[in-house]
Formats: C-alpha cells, structure tokens, sequence
C-alpha cells in the first residue's frame, strides 16, 4: 500500500473515531472542541508526511467525520428520544464545522513538510496517538462514569441525611416550623458534604413540583427543600443528566410514608 494512500485511510478513520467518545451515553461531558483538536492534529501531522496535494487529507477527514457520525448514532447507546429528531441537523452541523479546521489544518501541515528521518518517525507516532484517542477514549468511558456515579451518589445521599437531619433540628426550634422555608436557618445546622453560600438562598421551595428546575446543583445531583403550610417538608435529589451523573433519585419526608424513598435512576 503506498504511503500517502495510508495516510488517507488514517486520516478518514481517525477523524471519524474521536468524535465516538461524545457520543456515547452516558458519557464523560466531551466538549466538541476536543475531536477538533484531535482532527487537526492528525492532519497537519499527516500532511506534513504526504508528498500529494493538501486538498485529499480534508476531504478523507471531512467523509471520515461524516461516516462515522452516522454510524455512531447507530452503534453507540443513544436513548434521548427527543434527540434523535435533532440527529440530522447535529451530523450536519459537526460535519461542516470540520471543513474549515480540516483546510487550515492542511495548509499547516503543507509548510511544515518533514525531511528528517527521525522527525518522520515522531511524526507517525503522533499520527498513532491520534488515531487511538478515540478507540481508548471510548473504552475509558464506562468506567470513568461509573467511578464517577458512585462518587456523586455517595455525596447525595450524605447530603440528604445531612438536610434532613438540619430540618429535623430546625423544626425541633422555637418557631421551627416556619424556618424551615429559610436556606440560611438550614445552614446553621447542616453538617454535610457543602453547598455554596448562593445555594442556601435556593435550596428551599414552597410547594411541590419538578425539582430540576431549581438549580441547586451540586456533584451532578439537583437538590431542593420542599416546605408547605402545615409544617411539613420534603426533601428531594435526582441526577441532573439521568445515569450520566447518578444512578439514584432520593426523597425524605417528615412522615417516611411509602413513595418517599430511594429509587434508582430510570433514564
């Protein structure tokens, strides 16, 4: 196989690869910027090998990109249901936004023309890097998520103890059952994992609804204090992004009745 076929061949399939690890759900948060960086990397290292024109390594990285998008969404675990009617439009927008970094990736690598033979052999080891960065990416992922998953579900549940048990003394106070709606009051009282001094303004909420739209964010989990007129509270904490954060969903209440308990994370 000639040389600058080669390269062709490790540019589509690289490029195409290190989009993967964004893909998959759950994932590890890439941002997009990342298998741009890569894609550029790989081309101006690649170029700089060729002895053809510039023009073949863009259009392997762009086809590369296109590919292997379409197969991913197809391979890969994607469950949100509202995102696949996006899918199109997303492959789309990626793909376009690799054309110009491919073109200027390109033009470096066409001044940066390697004569050297020691310089070659770095060169295609970088290239090698490059191209594994996705495969490795993508068989870290589960892993990363699941240490990362325990670690948040642990936090959450100490920090619903710790709520609970901060509402509990509250409540026990002179005038408790009115504080309880009071972040501050909470705070005084609260001895678990910290939550920012803006959270305790937030954490509270009269009445009942979906706790998402609080942001008290903390360690991938959404927390809120559900207090009402009768002196009663609730205590609530899901995963902001389903099993990418978390794999639980905890509630605590002053009466323990059934319903207000820990359940597992179903999406």
């Amino acid at each position: 196989m000639r040389k600058d076929t080669l390269l062709l061949m490790v540019i589509a399939i690289g490029s195409g690869l290190c989009w993967w690890p964004a893909m998959i759900e759950p994932g590890i948060g890439f941002s997009a910027w990342i298998p741009l960086v890569v894609v550029a990397l790989l081309i101006v290292l690649a170029t700089a090998l060729s002895e053809e024109g510039w023009l073949r390594q863009v259009v392997a990285a762009v086809v590369g990109t296109f590919i292997a998008l379409c197969a991913g969404f197809i391979v890969l675990p994607f469950t949100d249901s509202i995102g696949h009617s996006y899918l199109p439009f997303a492959i789309a927008l990626v793909t376009l936004a690799a054309i110009p970094v491919a073109l200027v990736a390109a033009l470096a690598g066409q001044k940066l023309r390697v004569l050297n033979e020691n310089h070659r052999r770095a060169i295609w080891l970088g290239i090698a890097v490059c191209v594994a960065f996705g495969p490795v990416a993508l068989a870290l992922t589960p892993g990363i998520v699941a240490s990362r998953t325990a670690r948040n579900d642990r936090l959450a549940a100490e920090r619903v103890r710790a709520l609970k048990s901060a509402v509990q003394v509250t409540m026990a106070e002179a005038g408790g059952t009115e504080r309880i709606c009071d972040g501050q009051a909470l705070k005084r009282h609260y001895s678990g994992p910290p939550f920012s001094d803006s959270d305790w303004g937030f954490i509270t909420r009269t009445g009942y609804g979906d706790p998402i739209q609080v942001h008290v964010e903390e360690d991938g989990y959404v927390f809120v204090v559900y207090c009402h007129e009768k002196g009663g509270y609730r205590i609530d904490a899901i995963p902001v992004r389903g099993k990418a954060d978390g794999t639980l969903k905890f509630c605590a209440d002053e009466s323990g009745k059934a319903g207000c308990v820990v359940e597992q994370a179903l999406w």
